[in-house]
């Protein structure tokens, strides 16, 4: 336990102390839940090693405000902090405190900032895993006591703000994705649209009656404008990735490299798919963004026909689960690469198509939904980024640090 570090801070010059984590805390596994206590109204959430809770149970292992880091697995050597009492699983470490002389708080800020030294404490192939042995012999610095809890308290400040957004931020993507089903399947409309209440039994639900159910080939028309590649010069082609994760633009290659691949310029305002992931949501629109790239067959894409469709309302459609499901049905074959969209199976498909205005009006509401996320999304980014910064100076002592 030898290092010390000297700083400097408006009331004195202390020493941060080096020391393993073995000589703070023991370390002890969890242990596997029966899968007969999982209850998914149960009280307490389950950790198995992951970022979120496994499940629910009315049984609980480990007191509250207890640290963890996960032993194996995917999310091997993340470490977490839990406020309610919970079931520690077989994947975890729970960190109990044995030293007084050691503020909890801190030292979860501390094994927080150094995550990326207990990753690299992984071993084994496939799933990997952190042997207890090592990670007990992992070196942390502290400064005396009444530092530790002030620092501790300026991070927790951070954290609070950022668990508090992610809260706000996971409610947000909860009402959209309700918002989303009820308003495109119109079991929710708009007064303006809704003169007429009766509705209609058909394939894809209970609609309203003044909603056509229609087949993909009435409402959008393939296009196509094929070219034949020059050698020499550099063509960008896009990627799509699944989920609905969007476009992707892909390095530049030179026209020889394409060799004999059909490719196709991108026309801006269609709907695109991946028709190898079509069934893993491989679905995405294209913007001016893309002009002067190219696709390949691989990409077709689909401009809505004028006055009949909105772009926006058939991406926000295909994005649902009834979409994603549509998109399987028109992709025989097994999994993987041999899972392949059929075209004319595509073209075949049938989607609820209320009047344009209508459309429009669910697509400025789903809209502003996403605006809302976007927001959230970025002040949770942005607050990260800060803790980030903020614990570099903190935990490090580069910053001066006031006691009142």
């Amino acid at each position: 336990m030898s290092k010390n570090l000297n700083i400097e801070t408006d009331s004195s010059t202390f020493h941060w102390v080096e020391r393993p984590l073995f000589e703070v805390c023991n370390l002890s596994k969890g242990e596997q839940l029966n899968k007969k206590l999982l209850d998914e109204s149960g009280i307490y959430p389950s950790y198995s090693g992951g970022i979120t809770p496994s499940g629910y149970t009315n049984e609980w292992n480990t007191d509250e405000n207890t640290i963890i880091i996960s032993e194996g697995g995917n999310s091997c050597g993340y470490v977490n902090f839990i406020t309610q009492k919970f079931w520690a699983g077989g994947h975890c470490y729970v960190v109990d405190l044995k030293d007084h002389q050691v503020d909890k708080q801190f030292l979860f800020h501390q094994l927080k900032f150094n995550e990326k030294k207990i990753m690299r404490l992984r071993v084994g192939s496939g799933l990997p895993n952190i042997q207890k042995k090592d990670l007990a012999l992992l070196k942390l610095n502290f400064p005396p006591l009444e530092f530790q809890s002030k620092l501790a308290a300026i991070l927790s400040l951070w954290n609070k703000a950022i668990v508090d957004t992610e809260r706000l931020l996971s409610e947000c993507e909860r009402r959209k994705k309700g918002l989303k089903q009820q308003l495109l399947s119109g079991k929710v409309r708009f007064s303006e649209f809704a003169k007429d209440k009766s509705s209609v039994k058909t394939p894809a639900g209970e609609l309203p009656e003044d909603w056509g159910l229609k087949h993909i080939s009435d409402i959008v028309q393939r296009v196509r404008k094929p070219f034949k590649p020059e050698h020499e010069k550099l063509y960008r082609e896009i990627g799509i990735r699944s989920h609905c994760k969007g476009i992707f633009h892909k390095e530049k290659v030179t026209g020889a490299s394409l060799g004999n691949k059909s490719v196709f310029w991108i026309q801006p305002d269609c709907f695109v798919v991946n028709i190898v992931f079509a069934w893993e949501h491989a679905i995405a629109k294209t913007t001016k963004a893309e002009a002067g790239m190219i696709a390949s067959h691989r990409f077709p894409m689909y401009k809505p026909k004028k006055g009949v469709l909105d772009l926006d309302y058939l991406l926000y459609y295909f994005k649902t689960a009834r979409g994603k499901h549509l998109l399987g049905l028109a992709s025989p074959g097994g999994a993987g690469r041999n899972k392949t969209l059929g075209q004319g199976e595509f073209a075949k498909l049938k989607i609820p198509v209320p009047s344009l205005e209508e459309q429009k009006k669910i697509v400025s509401v789903l809209s502003e939904a996403d605006k809302e996320i976007e927001l959230l999304q970025q002040q949770i980014y942005t607050l990260k980024e800060q803790k980030k910064g903020l614990m570099q100076k903190l935990l490090t002592g580069e910053v001066r640090v006031k006691i009142d």
